[in-house]
């Protein structure tokens, strides 16, 4: 199987080793074309055809193209829970708003930009997508913009969404996307990361996809403006390290228990209010969850809180360490086992983060992580949330061989990790775990795992110097359990309840989105759904009843050279439940049914930039 032949290369992607993804556009004659997406202004889609920038008309376009368009142009969720300003809306003055299927709803036009119009209807500030809607109600926008620009001034209210971004100034930002040139002259926007060794490492499509470039296929300019941008980079975690020797002698304010789980107001440096819950804190910043959004946590730097503010958060993180169960009892690593909690709640885990919407932690065994959800709290009680009465999921870095490659029915067994090189210590805050260590066969291996407020990210490889009969294939799964218990006894009307609207939405690489319900038996799922046409996937998305009011959405950073697929990790029937989703090269995939596997020689790694991320959100997010 040949997953990369799905792509091609534009001509600056391919001198910098970057894959665009490519999509079907099809006009209303029915004839198609295949390109990557740029961008889409509501009126026009511009796509990059075999290196040549096109733009088409979304009027020519088939309905379908046209609302791969809308989908594409999405604008992204900002990060940062200050200074957005609702525009002032009429509440007299409805308009009609009708999309490309014909639906029409009346709602007051608030604002709106080149790809966005956003209205306010029945209470709710809502943003609509202008490739969504028809010709008229796209000039009814774009009319009413210019009305709403010129002849409405802007009415200063309570700022609760975002921190003011410093304005441009003409010099260089960490935190603003740069051209950058390959070596023959194409261009990308891309943000910069870091440069590790010869490469650079850059946040492609608003931060959804990161690559791995080397320094030489870019231009002599780019290469200077990655060097100075690194020093910058330097230069801030510097910066933050000072800044937190100060805030150790920063004078805070007097604080309880009960503070932890209560809003507080908190006032960015430009004089902006949030009403908001502390999280945690650490060198970087001070982790929020919004009083008026309790789903989603929010990282803010300290520089972007006033003296204030910045007190108020260290007091907090102070008060939490201090509340911190004192000389807990740790078990140290012995053999294939990490050091980890001997006792309490996290009790035989190494590495563990507590956060608002999530509890996540590494099993002392090395190669599986726990993730449990958490139901949002209420103020007063425990604002912060606890854990749901489900069983968690988890994420399983896959080291393992089969007796009998290549046979029909394969009898496969784990690689046991039998020790560890530097094995990390127990920890309650750290982002970045690295697990080294050597396998039962005499390999040596290295896992990691990034996990924090924002979500979870994971990659890992093995060094096999002699395969022998039993080579050794490398994966990352992500795991849902079988949330059921003794699902063989029970009844239909027993197991309805306990699934609910509970589903997994697949995006394959070569059919549309599609919703499989667990209430589907597994044989008519695998009649629907069989086939390349749905495996392997570009992401994954878990939801429904057997996961609360969360969202797990699981994508890989890249596909290029990559296999994502689903499948099921139970030998029963009804319902489908116990969802595999895994990660590997295409060697890994390829070796897994040979009788050779030690031919593949890329099956042993997943590397950071095509690394397994998993993001949760709780309702709206």
């Amino acid at each position: 199987m040949k997953v990369i032949a799905l792509f091609s290369f534009t001509l600056f992607f391919t001198t910098l080793g970057i894959a665009q993804e490519l999509h079907s556009w099809t006009d209303l004659q029915g004839r198609t074309l295949e390109a990557s997406y740029m961008k889409s202004d509501g009126v026009t889609v511009t796509i990059n055809w075999n290196g040549k920038v096109v733009p088409i008309p979304l009027a020519s376009l088939s309905p379908k193209s046209q609302a791969l368009a809308q989908k594409l142009s999405a604008p992204s969720v900002s990060v940062n829970p200050f200074d957005t300003i609702k525009a002032p809306a009429n509440p007299k003055q409805l308009h009609p708003w009708t999309d490309l299927q014909g639906r029409t709803l009346k709602a007051v036009f608030i604002k709106s930009d080149s790809s966005t119009v956003t209205v306010e209807w029945q209470g709710k500030v809502v943003p609509l997508p202008l490739a969504s809607l028809n010709p008229e109600s796209r000039a009814l926008a774009m009319r009413l913009g210019g009305d709403f620009r010129t002849k409405v001034a802007p009415v200063e209210t309570k700022k609760e969404v975002e921190i003011m971004k410093p304005a441009s100034s003409g010099k260089l930002s960490l935190d603003a996307e740069h051209n950058w040139k390959s070596s023959t002259g194409s261009l990308i926007k891309a943000k910069f990361i870091s440069i590790e060794g010869d490469s650079i490492n850059l946040a492609l499509y608003g931060g959804r996809s990161e690559q791995s470039i080397p320094m030489v296929r870019l231009s002599e300019d780019s290469r200077q403006l990655a060097k100075k941008l690194q020093a910058m980079l330097v230069q801030q975690n510097k910066l933050q390290q000072q800044l937190a020797g100060k805030r150790k002698s920063m004078k805070v304010p007097p604080l309880v228990e009960a503070d932890l789980g209560k809003s507080h107001s908190w006032k960015s440096s430009d004089g902006n209010l949030i009403e908001a819950i502390f999280v945690a804190a650490n060198e970087k910043g001070v982790t929020l969850l919004m009083k008026n959004n309790p789903n989603r946590p929010y990282e803010l730097p300290w520089v972007r809180l006033s003296p204030e503010s910045q007190a108020l958060g260290e007091g907090l993180k102070r008060l939490k360490e201090k509340l911190m169960p004192k000389n807990p009892a740790i078990l140290p690593a012995n053999g294939g086992t990490l050091s980890r909690y001997g006792d309490g709640k996290w009790k035989g885990y190494n590495t563990v983060l507590e956060s608002a919407v999530y509890d996540v932690a590494l099993h002392s065994s090395g190669n599986v992580v726990k993730v449990w959800l958490k139901n949002q709290g209420k103020e007063g009680d425990s604002a912060l949330g606890e854990r749901a009465k489900r069983v968690p999921l988890s994420v399983n870095f896959r080291a393992y061989y089969y007796l009998n490659p290549g046979e029909r029915n394969k009898q496969w067994r784990h690689r046991k990790i039998v020790s560890y090189e530097n094995p990390p210590k127990v920890s309650m805050d750290r982002e970045e775990t690295t697990i080294r260590g050597t396998l039962d066969n005499g390999s040596t291996f290295e896992y990691v795992m990034q996990i924090n407020h924002r979500g979870l990210s994971f990659w890992g490889e093995v060094d096999e110097k002699k395969s022998g009969e039993n080579a050794t294939i490398f994966s990352i799964a992500l795991y849902s359990p079988n949330f059921i218990p003794d699902v063989a006894n029970k009844t239909m009307k027993e197991i309805e309840p306990l699934v609910g609207d509970g589903c997994l939405y697949i995006d394959p690489l070569e059919s549309k989105r599609a919703k499989i319900s667990l209430l589907d038996k597994w044989t008519d799922v695998l009649g629907k759904f069989s086939g390349n046409a749905w495996n392997p996937i570009k992401s994954a998305e878990l939801m429904g009843f057997p996961f609360g009011s969360h969202k797990i959405k699981v994508t890989p950073t890249s596909l290029s050279g990559m296999v994502f697929r689903w499948g099921k990790g139970y030998s029963g029937t009804f319902p489908f439940q116990g969802i595999h989703l895994v990660h590997r090269t295409e060697d890994s995939y390829e070796a897994a049914s040979s009788k050779t596997p030690s031919d593949y020689k890329k099956r042993l790694e997943i590397p950071k930039s095509k690394r397994l991320n998993v993001n949760i959100i709780r309702g709206r997010g």
